[in-house]
């Protein structure tokens, strides 16, 4: 039996990976002959939001057929292991993987790798990623798209270094409002002895944490710790937080404010919002829409409104497509906009959850020094929630949650 064969294709903001995925034959001939007139399985987040659409439509548990717990319930390293598990019972010839390691924690990235490590002895493995961090060890060449798939060396691949420049700003660069938001004292948030159970268990424990103005945060914890519950719990959506000591922009919660109350404070991003902005708004009209609190634009702005937005797309370099289709823009184009976006009436607070999920290396780079940048030159508080180590990161303060039996704790990291 011939040894396995194990390849990285590079996909890119400028690529298009969906022909390969419905039907991986290319013009590549070493890649063919692992792939044409093979039975492959194809191992990805939309794979595994497929199983989690049937179970909640038609109570189809095919992935947890052994223990019939909800693919919801379970944390994501969890379900990745539950749809891996499941894929390789139809014994494929070979195994697409993209972006296998997107919102996994540490621990759960170290477990997954090492299973596809002792999986990489016994079937041919084509890796999709983004993060040249991410390429598996056993990786022998990478495959560029360009018109074909070109082949590079794993060697050279790994030693070239990124050749476009990152945007650089200053503190002149960044555009001041049309109308300054009011002043709201510190904290802006604050969690005081905060518990949060579900189902009779404790999922946060004692959680205490004040968010100041001007303030950089990063908080990170192992998956299913409770990252999103406590976001939730901040911008307003996440019914926890009545009846406890958490106060939301100067009151206490559940004290006559509406969610409308405070989210007009915050600036926020995710990806999965990405599916929400699918009308057809020019990239300018994306910007503005933020004063608005809209999604995309349906009243006729006034100049200064169409200034400022200008303004924001000349910072982030992309004046010239200001009359372009947001649809059509790439992937980092795009969320840079929606940062714009978000901050163009500098809201008191801005969460970014998981905002480089998706992106490669340039575009992560640049997004982060575009955040980096508004957490040196404005009032702006930043949350920025990841698993993903960016060693680009500048923020000021660290707050992390670590799973006890008992619920998480949280803890501040000392800068």
């Amino acid at each position: 039996m011939n040894s396995p064969k194990h390849f990285a294709i590079h996909s890119s903001a400028y690529s298009n990976i969906e022909p390969f995925l419905k039907r991986p034959t290319t013009e590549n001939p070493v890649l063919n002959k692992v792939v044409q007139n093979k039975k492959g399985a194809y191992f990805s987040n939309k794979t595994l939001d497929d199983f989690i659409k049937e179970e909640l439509l038609h109570d189809d548990f095919t992935l947890t057929s052994a223990t019939h717990r909800h693919l919801l319930s379970l944390s994501s390293g969890e379900r990745k292991k539950a749809l891996l598990n499941h894929i390789l019972k139809s014994n494929p010839d070979f195994l697409v993987l993209e972006n296998p390691f997107d919102a996994l924690d540490r621990e759960s990235v170290s477990q997954l790798k090492q299973q596809l490590i002792t999986l990489s002895k016994s079937i041919n493995i084509i890796q999709i990623f983004n993060r040249q961090d991410d390429i598996l060890p056993f990786t022998t060449c990478v495959l560029e798209f360009d018109k074909t798939l070109q082949t590079t060396s794993i060697s050279e691949y790994l030693n070239r270094k990124l050749n476009r420049n990152v945007i650089s700003l200053t503190a002149s660069d960044i555009p001041e409002p049309i109308k300054p938001q009011k002043t709201i004292q510190s904290p802006l948030i604050r969690f005081k002895n905060v518990t949060v159970m579900y189902s009779g268990q404790t999922i946060l424990k004692d959680i205490n944490w004040d968010i100041n103005r001007g303030e950089f945060w990063e908080l990170n914890g192992e998956n299913g710790s409770g990252k999103s519950t406590l976001v939730t719990m901040m911008i307003g959506d996440n019914p926890k937080g009545y009846g406890q000591n958490l106060y939301i922009f100067g009151k206490k919660r559940g004290s006559g404010e509406t969610v409308w109350d405070i989210k007009q404070h915050i600036g926020y991003f995710t990806p999965s919002m990405m599916d929400l902005f699918n009308g057809h708004h020019s990239a300018i009209n994306m910007v503005i829409s933020g004063l608005k609190d809209s999604i995309g634009l349906y009243k006729v702005p006034s100049d200064l409104e169409i200034d400022l937005a200008k303004q924001w797309l000349q910072l982030i370099d992309l004046a010239d497509l200001k009359d372009t289709n947001y649809y059509y823009l790439t992937e980092t184009q795009k969320r840079l906009i929606l940062i714009c976006r978000a901050m163009i009436k500098h809201p008191p607070l801005l969460i970014l959850d998981e905002p480089t999920v998706g992106l490669d290396d340039y575009g992560a780079s640049v997004f982060i020094s575009l955040v980096n940048q508004i957490a040196q030159n404005t009032n702006t508080a930043i949350l920025y929630v990841s698993h993903r180590q960016e060693p680009e990161l500048a923020p000021s303060h660290t707050y992390v949650l670590k799973k006890t039996e008992h619920g998480s704790l949280g803890n501040v990291l000392k800068s």
